[in-house]
This record gives structure tokens, sequence and C-alpha cells, in this order.
């Protein structure tokens, strides 16, 4: 499956092959730092099980809902998704994202945002749809608002972080909004 988002960028299952750009992209400390389940440093076993957990979850359910954002030469870039959605059986998911440090400040997160909405709320059988940022993300934040998420709270000191404890923002979308 292949969505285009823009200008030869596109969002992709995850492949065996993505290894290489998982160790560069999420050895940054700051996704890992406003991500704070993705571990640091992130390590090849952490990859590998990973990407062999997408992979059996496309397999056993037919269904993907965690794609790469890829540039115009297929390279992961970014990553776009719902962890372990039981599609059919609940209305609601949790949405999660980060892109690579070189492309962000270009609305590319805002685009692949939007089509990946799109794809859960047309193919997942979701109505609702959230998304949880600490609230010194405000460029995530904003990657939510210009996709008309609202913002439904702030959970005062939510979030522990090997930095420290922070309030989390809590974001809402509801099917044709």
């Amino acid at each position: 499956m292949k969505l285009d988002v823009r200008d030869g960028f596109h969002l992709t299952s995850i492949y065996l092959t993505d290894k290489t750009a998982y160790l560069k992209h999420l050895n940054d400390r700051s996704i890992s730092d406003a991500i704070p389940v993705i571990p640091y440093p992130y390590t090849e076993a952490t990859a590998d099980w990973w990407i062999q957990r997408r992979l059996e979850f496309l397999r056993e359910t037919g269904r993907e809902i965690s794609f790469a954002l890829r540039n115009s030469e297929g390279y992961l870039i970014g990553s776009f998704g719902i962890d372990d959605l039981k599609v059919g059986r609940v209305h609601r998911a949790e949405i999660g994202y980060w892109l690579a440090k070189a492309y962000r400040g270009q609305g590319l997160a805002t685009d692949a945002l939007r089509i990946f909405v799109q794809y859960a709320f047309d193919n997942l059988e979701v109505t609702r749809l959230t998304a949880h940022v600490l609230d010194f993300n405000t460029a995530s934040a904003k990657v939510l608002e210009r996709n008309i998420f609202k913002l439904e709270g702030c959970l005062r000191q939510h979030t522990r972080t090997r930095n420290g404890i922070f309030n989390t923002l809590a974001y809402g979308l509801l099917k044709g909004e």
C-alpha cells in the first residue's frame, strides 16, 4: 500500500530494510525526549523488535495501522500510525508520529498526518482519534491543530521522562469534524 502525501513523499508499510533508517533517526534525542516510549539509545535489537512487530501485525490482521513516511527515494524519514489497534473491536485509537530533524518545519508532518487521519477514518473502523503531546512540544501540538484536532485538556504532571515530569496535552478528533 502506498499513500501519496505530496511532492514524492508517501506513506507505506514498514520494511525489513528500514532498520538503518530507524537507527539513524531514533538515535536523535529530540525524538525520544518528546516521545518517552521510544528508548534512547535506540538499539539494533529494538529496531529488529519493532519491525518484526509491525510485520507480524500486518500479516495477522491484513490491515496497516503504522506507516513509514518516505522521501522520493523511498528512504524512511518518519512514522505515522496507531499501535496495535483491534480493528472493528474499538471505536477509538491513539495516534503517534515522528519526523526526522532534516524534514521538520516544512509542513510535511501536517500533510502526512492529514493523509493518515483520512485513511484511519476510512479504513480502520474508528470514529475518534486521540493524541497526547508533552506540553513543551509546541511543534507537534501545531501539527494536530492544523489537522483540526481539538485540545480537550491538560493532564498535569502526567508523563515522566528521563528529563522530568511534564504536563501532557490531550487532543481529540471525531470522524466528520
